[in-house]
């Protein structure tokens, strides 16, 4: 558990972030991928339920720590298709928002690049749906996007850039989701891996070949940002330094 600047403490907690004990925060769902990849006719729903099964082993571990959720931020990509709204993606983000529904009060979507038709999910549920999310000088973006309301805040957290690395050593080379740690224009930011099963992430070893117009923070500074890897059997973080160092 890491103490911000603004002595907000933030924990490094599988594939999400816990905020002072009361707000976690999940990014990229990309409901409805299976569907995207294999047709609505071929009936599989393993990403889905493994999402459920990762979701609830958080929420057993945080219930017996009797930490009590006051309310559940998504940075964005909740569902998959960009056009639409997919049969699977109806079903499975209802059923996802109404699982959360159960463990807290207060849901806030935010509006991810992969999200433009989900104002209609959203409005069944009364869930606020929103471009990014401000409290307690800590900015929730999606990361595609930057707002100036979201200058003034010391923490921003995003998601959007599926951050992965690989490291190997004589014998194998294995690739891990992680969390990205740094600063920009001043301020400390957090950057979430996708907590979907089948979007891995992207390789961030070989940052060079990713776009630059991929977020809005650039390359460059990407490369001075720590790498986190979360490991669950340990229910703990390892920090393995700066990502520029890594990659050399």
């Amino acid at each position: 558990m890491k103490n911000t600047k603004n002595n907000s403490k933030i924990r490094f907690l599988d594939n999400s972030l816990l905020i002072n004990d009361e707000i976690l925060v999940f990014s990229d769902f990309h409901i409805g991928y299976e569907e995207y990849l294999f047709g609505k006719y071929i009936p599989i729903r393993a990403q889905y339920d493994e999402v459920i099964k990762n979701l609830s082993e958080i929420f057993n571990l945080l219930e017996k720590e009797g930490t009590k959720i006051k309310e559940i931020v998504i940075l964005g990509d909740l569902k998959h298709e960009f056009g639409e709204i997919s049969d699977s993606e109806w079903k499975e983000t209802l059923e996802l928002i109404d699982y959360f529904l159960k463990k807290t009060k207060k849901i806030i979507l935010i509006k991810g690049n992969h999200d433009n038709i989900l104002g209609p999910i959203a409005r069944k549920r009364e869930v606020e749906l929103k471009n990014y999310y401000i409290i307690d000088g800590i900015s929730f973006l999606h990361g595609d996007k930057f707002y100036d309301e979201c200058k003034d805040c010391n923490i921003m957290v995003i998601g959007h850039l599926h951050p992965a690395v690989s490291l190997s050593d004589s014998y194998k080379k294995e690739r891990f989701k992680c969390f990205l740690h740094g600063s920009w224009l001043k301020k400390e930011v957090y950057i979430i891996p996708s907590f979907v099963p089948l979007v891995f992430g992207y390789d961030f070893m070989d940052l060079n070949k990713l776009e630059k117009r991929f977020s809005f923070i650039d390359n460059k500074n990407l490369k001075k940002f720590e790498v986190i890897i979360y490991n669950k059997k340990e229910n703990k973080d390892y920090n393995f330094g700066k990502l520029g160092k890594l990659i050399r």
